[in-house]
């Protein structure tokens, strides 16, 4: 069985700069304690864990938002994840008096921007996102700004007669983007497009729908919670059209996945860590020298 990493896959840039980010708080002494993340640092439960075991608070509660994780923090640090934050949330942290470490990836950030621009300028800006993420939860929170999350609803959403820009969630799907905005400039064709995927994410999902078609199934390693992670499961199985499945580490890949199977390629999403993906790869070149569903054994103790 011959095992093809994909690449790029693994950590982007914002996921690497987070990180970093906050590995520097726990490394200097001068940052007020304790420690918060608002939210999962990067959607992966492994560097949530990581963290925590340095005493890091993640504030992580599902279906609350950033403004109400913040009624659980009355002293400390505050760091703001890479999926970036409303203005209402960074005005929260200041009226608590609380320190602030920004985390927000560039490519979010130069969204926020924009949008910000646009809407200044008298613009209705049409977002392209899923409901509940955090990195739409705070452009939402700029006034002005119109969700949009699939084709249906850019087919019939009533527009407002005012200049349209239409943006995006940076780790969305370029499949799905491409039809949304077409659909929406197909009803007004004056719609500015500034919409457009971060490099890291637009080129795992482009190398997946290079490399997979070569595969008989394609493994995905990455967190439920991760979008960029789901997306690319997606675009395996509906570009590449390959077999495809989600998994978090070697432990859940199931040996019948890979009976028959003359090619499996492996990718990840931009949060998950390279050991963790590593570890994936050895297990699956181990299988196929040793013949055993079984990470633990060594083909010279049979």
């Amino acid at each position: 069985m011959r095992v093809l990493p994909i690449s790029p896959r693994g950590y982007c840039h914002g996921v690497v700069s987070a990180m970093s980010t906050v590995n520097r708080c726990l490394e200097d002494p001068t940052v007020p304690r304790p420690i918060h993340i608002l939210g999962m640092i990067v959607h992966n439960r492994f560097v949530v864990e990581r963290f925590a075991a340095q005493g890091v608070v993640v504030l992580e509660s599902a279906g609350a938002s950033r403004l109400e994780l913040l009624d659980r923090v009355d002293s400390g640090t505050v760091v703001v994840t890479a999926h970036g934050a409303g203005d209402d949330v960074y005005r929260k942290i200041a009226a608590k008096g609380l320190h602030l470490v920004d985390a927000t990836c560039r490519d979010v950030r130069r969204t926020h921007d924009e949008v910000k621009a646009r809407v200044a300028s008298g613009a209705a800006v049409l977002f392209v996102g899923k409901a509940g993420h955090p990195e739409t939860e705070g452009i939402l929170a700029i006034p002005g700004v119109i969700l949009v999350e699939n084709l249906a609803q850019a087919q019939t959403l009533p527009l407002p007669a005012v200049p349209l820009f239409i943006a995006n969630q940076t780790t969305f799907s370029i499949k799905d983007i491409v039809p949304i905005v077409a659909a929406i400039q197909a009803r007004r064709p004056d719609a500015e497009v500034g919409a457009e995927v971060c490099d890291a994410t637009r080129m795992r999902q482009e190398a997946v729908v290079r490399d997979a078609k070569e595969a008989d199934l394609l493994l995905v390693v990455g967190d439920p919670h991760s979008n960029n992670t789901n997306n690319l499961v997606r675009i395996g199985r509906e570009v590449a059209r390959v077999p495809t499945e989600r998994i978090e580490t070697y432990a859940d890949i199931d040996p019948a996945w890979l009976s028959g199977v003359a090619t499996v390629a492996v990718t990840a999403g931009a949060s998950t860590p390279t050991d963790v993906t590593a570890a994936v790869i050895s297990y699956l070149r181990r299988y196929d020298e040793c013949g055993i569903p079984d990470a633990g054994k060594n083909c010279g103790s049979r």
